[in-house]
């Protein structure tokens, strides 16, 4: 997808971030096992799991947010292995390569395998 609007003119890592930004934030906001059945034992619960409702619905925005800081240190460290040609392409057009997000996705597997 080309840009219409000129790149700004920030450090590598956070253009990359803004490249990404929209795929990742997806990633991070799945719910999980975790998610859903939280959500079906309130609706299941009925009025008195409204308030069950809103301490799951906190819970799963903790973790989305947990998960953004996990792809936040990935997109650091894979914007660093950019080459000189990727990074002018970053630069104009505000594109990240292809390799760009399963390099991200390797790091937060790695991340999270250190846990």
């Amino acid at each position: 997808m080309t840009r219409t609007e000129p790149v700004p003119n920030l450090p590598d890592d956070r253009l990359c971030w803004l490249a990404v930004r929209d795929q990742v934030g997806r990633r991070a906001a799945r719910p999980g096992a975790f998610g859903w059945l939280t959500a079906l034992f309130a609706f299941r619960a009925g009025r008195s799991g409204r308030q069950a409702a809103g301490l799951a619905g906190d819970l799963r925005r903790d973790r989305t947010s947990g998960r953004l800081h996990e792809y936040a240190f990935a997109v650091d460290g894979a914007a660093e292995t950019l080459t000189a040609e990727e990074r002018a392409h970053l630069r104009a057009t505000g594109e990240v390569p292809e390799r760009f997000l399963a390099e991200v996705e390797r790091l937060v597997a790695e991340r999270r395998a250190k846990r």
